[in-house]
């Protein structure tokens, strides 16, 4: 049955269900998604993961073995990234979080993170960690390693861990890695929205020196809604027990395949292009911002991420509610400090889906130029109802997943 058919007898079926498709259809088409977590996937990748490898799944008995699919997409992680352990069969960045957890800490120990990231992941999960908050100077608005090792020399954790959610800028994995081996401590790296990009090899890669390294395989790796730990090979053993103990043991085998195939299509040159056409889109976001008149923090970016400063007096839902009004979708945060006084209201704002969409350097200044003009209006009726058609005229003719990207024909692996 092709899909139009499918979708015209669903209607008929259960036109209340119907509705609320047709309604995310339409507001995915129609609005501009800066969400540094919300990407286009794959077709090749949402084919898979909706396709008859769904009515099956490897069960704990056959799941202490490794799979076919299983061996097939964590081979493609350790080669991608060149790393010499990868598990695969975790669900989520919180369960691959919390199995990191388990294998190299016992509750008490002191985790020194970037941001506290990682806290929340223990929550209700009887893990009870004494976190300690690395961060941004406050003046500069950029990590100072020295300052990270002397509080690492103080504070003598368990695991340094670092997680550039909110931070735009290159890091010194190296030094990082220096820093914790210096403290007795493993050094765990989540590069989170990062991972295509490091993937691509467009940005630094902390593999080569961190212990562990997670992430999701959705947003900038554009794949299915699960989670990849990389480790060494002196800890795969205490890793690959310890995810089978906290019951990792059922395979989704249309998960397994769309993460083979997410990791395939990394390895293509179009992939690369897309990177590359990311950090562009970035940068191109950062000048309409400022040219526009509005800050951004950390004096700049060099990944996906722009961090736009807002007042220390504006509430930061109200320039969320007011863009999404205005079809630009957008996540507030507060960025903090080594200072505990000093925190910063920001908006973190991704190049991620608009460069799947097929948005180049242009259309992204004219994005920060939409956010900089609104925000320095009134904030009437007519002024977000002038950024919607804006927004709409830019977004009117992109697909959810531009051609440009698909990849082609390859050579077998």
């Amino acid at each position: 049955m092709d899909k139009k058919t499918l979708l015209n007898r669903m209607e008929e079926f259960d036109p209340i269900l119907y509705g609320l498709y047709a309604e995310e259809r339409q507001r995915q088409h129609y609005s501009l998604s800066l969400l540094p977590t919300a990407n286009g996937v794959s077709p090749f990748v949402a084919y898979l993961k909706g396709g008859i490898l769904g009515n099956s799944y490897l069960d704990h008995t056959a799941a202490e073995h490794c799979g076919e699919l299983e061996h097939l997409a964590a081979s493609r992680a350790r080669e991608i990234f060149g790393s010499e352990h990868a598990i695969v069969r975790v669900g989520n960045i919180g369960a691959a979080s919390r199995v990191v957890f388990h294998c190299l800490a016992k509750n008490g120990d002191r985790i020194l993170s970037f941001n506290l990231r990682k806290s929340e992941h223990c929550a209700g999960e009887n893990l009870s960690f004494d976190f300690v908050n690395y961060s941004i100077e406050p003046d500069s608005q950029i990590i100072d390693l020295d300052h990270v090792e002397k509080i690492a020399r103080e504070c003598r954790p368990k695991i340094i861990i670092f997680s550039p959610v909110n931070y735009p800028r290159k890091v010194d994995y190296e030094r990082l890695a220096h820093i914790a081996r210096s403290v007795g401590a493993y050094f765990w790296a989540d590069i989170g929205q990062n991972v295509g990009l490091t993937a691509a090899k467009v940005i630094p890669s902390p593999v080569p020196f961190a212990d562990v390294v997670t992430f999701s395989a959705n947003d900038s790796l554009r794949g299915p809604q699960t989670a990849v730990i990389l480790t060494t090979k002196k800890l795969a053993q205490a890793m690959d027990d310890t995810v089978i103990n906290t019951g990792h043991v059922a395979l989704k085998n249309n998960v397994l395949a769309a993460l083979a195939m997410a990791l395939k299509e990394a390895t293509d040159e179009k992939f690369f292009s897309y990177a590359k056409q990311v950090l562009q889109n970035a940068k191109a976001l950062q000048k309409g911002i400022v040219e526009g008149g509005l800050k951004v923090m950390c004096g700049g970016t060099d990944t996906h991420l722009v961090l736009m400063h807002l007042s220390d007096i504006l509430d930061a839902r109200v320039p969320t509610a007011v863009l999404s009004r205005a079809g630009i979708e957008v996540k507030a945060d507060e960025i903090v400090t080594f200072d505990e006084d000093c925190r910063f209201n920001a908006l973190r704002l991704s190049a991620l889906n608009p460069t799947t969409r097929s948005f180049k350097e242009e259309d992204m200044e004219t994005v920060g130029n939409i956010i900089a003009e609104l925000f320095l209006s009134p904030l009437d009726t007519k002024d977000i109802e002038n950024a919607h058609r804006r927004v709409r005229e830019l977004v009117g003719d992109k697909p959810l997943f531009a051609d440009e990207w698909i990849v082609e024909d390859s050579d077998e692996d």
